[in-house]
């Protein structure tokens, strides 16, 4: 009678396994389809306009994409700080700003180096150059007054807030002037890209119209409908769940069977 209970219970699993694994067989994923995409990203070097913006796709292949475009007017700043140097028409310069509580200028003074054997020393917090006189005899000449001496006056350019001039090959505005700082703006071309993978929402165009990705056979669709989109992902996503519990019940039947044949069909003692 034993035997016999657990070689039924041992055909029910077997069913309830095949019938499982039948419906695993039978059943058909999901994909998805993007409609009427409203950009196709199909070759490396294509052009594609958004909204009036144009894009360059550098690069294309793997499931991504990377698109390019340039702002025109992109807008710079740079922050030149007191008793620092930047360069300036070929040149070394040191920024100087007034000593004063509301500065309205600052200078680019030209930095003019000794050289390496130029000897100096200082006396009461003044620096001198050592020079050697006609007879042999050292003179002390104050620092600046020696590079007059050897170099002329040093260039100098003037900076007040709200005038324009050429820098680093800019039309550059002087935005503002403090005791600390002198803060410089431009515009000029900048480059930009955006990168783009399988699956993933993108911003394009100046009105920050958004796309959905999807890679098919070598291109990149770009779609609008996000919500289509991510619709068919939830239903192959929900998909991928029910075949994962068939394949559980498919399993853990078939165990069940084998553990239920095996305790059944054990020898009775004595």
């Amino acid at each position: 009678m034993q035997r016999r209970a657990a070689g039924v219970y041992v055909a029910v699993f077997l069913i309830i396994a095949a019938g499982a694994y039948s419906l695993i067989g039978a059943a058909q994923e999901p994909t998805i389809e993007v409609d009427n995409p409203q950009k196709t990203l199909e070759s490396q070097g294509q052009n594609v306009t958004v909204d009036g913006r144009q894009y360059n796709v550098t690069s294309l292949g793997g499931g991504s994409a990377e698109v390019a475009w340039t702002n025109q007017s992109a807008r710079f700043s740079k922050t030149l700080n007191n008793n620092t140097t930047v360069q300036y028409q070929n040149e070394t310069r040191r920024v100087v700003i007034p000593n004063t509580s509301d500065p309205n200028r600052a200078t680019l003074r030209e930095v003019q180096n000794l050289s390496n054997d130029t000897q100096t020393v200082t006396q009461n917090n003044e620096t001198f150059v050592v020079t050697n006189g006609s007879q042999g005899n050292k003179t002390l000449v104050p620092v600046d007054e020696y590079k007059r001496q050897q170099f002329g006056e040093p260039n100098t350019t003037t900076l007040r807030q709200g005038n324009n001039f050429q820098f680093a090959n800019n039309s550059t505005t002087v935005a503002n002037i403090t005791n600390q700082s002198v803060v410089l703006q431009w515009t000029a071309p900048q480059s930009n890209t955006v990168s783009i993978s399988d699956g993933s929402t993108v911003t394009l165009g100046p009105n920050n119209k958004r796309f959905v990705a999807h890679a098919e056979n070598g291109k990149m669709l770009l779609s609008t409908n996000v919500k289509a989109y991510n619709d068919q992902r939830s239903e192959i996503a929900h998909f991928n769940e029910r075949i994962a519990g068939l394949w559980g019940v498919t399993i853990i039947s078939f165990l069940a069977a084998v553990l239920l044949g095996m305790l059944g069909y054990l020898p009775n003692k004595g």
